[in-house]
């Protein structure tokens, strides 16, 4: 959460986040900010230092670059910015430290309405937003994609992306060194829609013979009160002829 010293809304009006609206959620209102890569490292190091603290800055923009970055007079808790002085600026930038990057209630009430774009970062990503009119008349956000630029040159020709191996194979790779499985190694037991004909994860031979998550389980009696298997015949319901052996009419 941020806030100004100074008040933000002298008229006490409600003031309506239209920041949900289709208007705002169409990929083709969707702004772009360029941000030098120096001024980018500035606020990571700051995060750094301050740790669990949010922290706070307002930055220029000229055109779609941000060309300056001023860091106010503030009083910071782990849930709060609070800034001392007003420098102006065109955005607001502050940070979330491990609580995810998103704008709050108190950011929309007293600092992402102030200023033409607002930056929320933190260790798990960043989130950005520019102020507009909407063809209602009302104000809204719209979402900002973030791009780097001044960047240092930096050869990575020597990172190259590891060989994705068939997950029966891995699995029998492994079997056979006599190693322990974690369960959250095995995407199968992320997934939380079991779209498995879709799956980077091949199904080794038929459906009816084997489906990736049944290729790690170790109770062999439950397939009858399986939720996996359950959602995945929700998903393909065709293929339930293969497991009626199993469980009959059960699920």
């Amino acid at each position: 959460m941020t806030n100004l010293t100074k008040d933000s809304n002298i008229l006490k009006v409600k003031v309506k986040n239209y920041g949900e609206c289709g208007y705002s959620l169409d990929p083709e209102n969707k702004a772009s900010l360029n941000i030098p890569w120096t001024i980018w490292c500035q606020w990571f190091y700051i995060s750094q230092q301050t740790g669990n603290k949010e922290w706070g800055g307002v930055f220029s923009v000229k055109g779609d670059i941000v060309t300056n970055f001023k860091i106010p007079k503030q009083e910071v808790s782990s849930t709060d910015c609070e800034f001392k002085e007003e420098l102006g600026g065109d955005g607001i930038i502050h940070s979330h430290h491990e609580m995810g990057a998103f704008h709050s209630s108190q950011d929309d009430n007293h600092a992402r309405n102030l200023y033409t774009y607002s930056i929320v970062i933190s260790s798990k990503g960043c989130e950005a937003t520019k102020r507009v009119k909407l063809p209602c008349g009302a104000f809204g956000y719209v979402k900002v994609g973030l791009t780097l630029i001044e960047c240092p040159d930096i050869d990575l020709s020597k990172i190259t992306e590891k060989k994705q191996e068939l997950l029966s194979e891995r699995y029998h790779d492994d079997r056979q060194r006599g190693m322990d499985f974690g369960l959250e190694e095995f995407p199968c037991y992320r997934c939380d829609n079991f779209k498995c004909k879709n799956c980077n994860v091949a199904i080794r031979g038929n459906t009816g013979e084997l489906l990736p998550f049944c290729e790690f389980c170790e109770d062999y009696g439950s397939c009858s009160s399986c939720a996996q298997l359950a959602k995945y015949l929700e998903n393909y319901p065709e293929d339930r002829e293969h497991f009626e052996y199993l469980f009959a009419n059960k699920i």
